[in-house]
């Protein structure tokens, strides 16, 4: 057995990431979009994390203790990758490292944020664990790179282990081991039933319709005011005066001005949740027929420049990019501000989730309903 304690300064990055080592631990936020939401398609592969520059070999496990402040955590290794605190619509929380199906893959994968979490992953030889905070999260003795006739030769050579988050996530790694063995992990089982994953709004009961304050109750307090406001300045504010819609199932509520072709949505996850604006498409009809009724997103942007470049420039860095899901998908969006390009998906724009967030929200819309307000004078 050789255990091996990371020094985290030892990671390193590649491709659009930020890393800061300091206070003895590594701080780390992802600036482009990864297509954390696509493992099912063979072309695309997330190429922006930090990684360590030795391979591993199996039998092995991984110790981390980390913090994130908003859903996502990715661990990638070899060709799998298992994910922490995502939202509950994420259903390929993980996949093998050696032979990835690319299918649905659910586990119990919630963690509290911006409370440092211990995460500990196993990889033996004929069992494969997960820990959250000692608690068993998964475990089996059926995972494809057990039976792999590729395994062998990929673990001759040893496994990569890197590790991203999603966009505007603030992850921070506190600790960070790697221990290898000659024979066997020796996994030892909690001997309870593992818990279910959560692929619902808890909130709401079975059969039960959703209600606005029923939906946001398990968020916690000072988010729940925030989206109370939003809710209230949303549906006064004029000329734009949105209209709420909640989905059926309660994980999302839009708010659309549909005769200005805009609308703001709040995905909501339980405790957790994530939120966007965008210029919607009109889709009745042959996708031919497909179109905007209305993008004012460069003018809006132009605008806001004239009061503030350093906010306008971190809303333009939040637009959400197109990560090449689909050949000409008919909801690639292309911008332009100042001397920048940007190919944006759905012509979103993310937010921060946090107060601050909702405080970029009202600045944003309320300079997209002066734009509607000076375009009918």
């Amino acid at each position: 057995m050789k255990k091996h304690m990371i020094e985290l300064n030892n990671f390193l990055p590649k491709g659009q990431v930020t890393c800061e080592y300091r206070d003895n631990m590594l701080f780390m936020t992802t600036n482009r979009s990864i297509p954390s939401q696509r493992f099912d398609l063979e072309h695309l592969s997330i190429n922006s994390y930090t990684y360590l520059p030795i391979k591993y070999k199996l039998p092995l496990r991984i110790d981390l203790t980390v913090k994130i402040d908003a859903p996502g955590l990715y661990i990638l290794l070899g060709k799998g990758h298992i994910n922490f605190g995502t939202l509950w619509a994420d259903n390929r929380r993980m996949d093998d490292i050696a032979a990835p199906t690319k299918k649905t893959m659910n586990f119990h994968n919630h963690i509290k944020m911006n409370e440092f979490t211990d995460i500990t992953l196993i990889y033996d030889l004929k069992e494969m664990q997960i820990l959250v905070n000692g608690e068993e999260r998964y475990y089996s003795k059926n995972e494809k790179y057990m039976k792999s006739p590729t395994f062998r030769e990929m673990n001759t050579e040893g496994f990569d282990i890197k590790l991203t988050c999603d966009k505007m996530v603030n992850l921070c790694i506190k600790s960070f081991s790697v221990t290898e063995y000659d024979d066997t992990c020796n996994i030892i089982r909690s001997g309870e039933e593992l818990p279910a994953a959560i692929t619902k709004n808890m909130s709401l009961e079975p059969g039960g319709k959703p209600n606005f304050e029923k939906c946001i109750s398990l968020l916690p307090v000072d988010i729940q005011s925030e989206i109370i406001r939003i809710d209230e300045y949303l549906r006064t504010i004029k000329p734009l005066k949105f209209k709420r819609q909640l989905e059926k199932n309660g994980n999302k509520i839009s708010y659309v001005a549909s005769e200005y072709g805009v609308s703001y949505a709040i995905y909501l996850s339980n405790d957790i949740f994530d939120h966007s604006l965008q210029w919607y498409i009109i889709t009745n009809g042959k996708p031919e027929t497909w179109h905007r009724k209305a993008d004012r997103m460069e003018d809006t942007l132009n605008c806001l420049a004239n009061k503030s470049q350093d906010f306008t420039e971190r809303m333009f860095h939040n637009l959400d990019e197109c990560v090449g899901c689909y050949r000409q998908c008919l909801a690639r969006t292309r911008y332009q501000f100042l001397e920048k390009s940007k190919a944006v998906c759905h012509g979103k724009l993310k937010f921060k989730m946090s107060p601050s967030g909702f405080d970029d929200v009202r600045t944003f819309i309320d300079e997209i309903n002066r734009l509607v307000q000076d375009g009918e004078k």
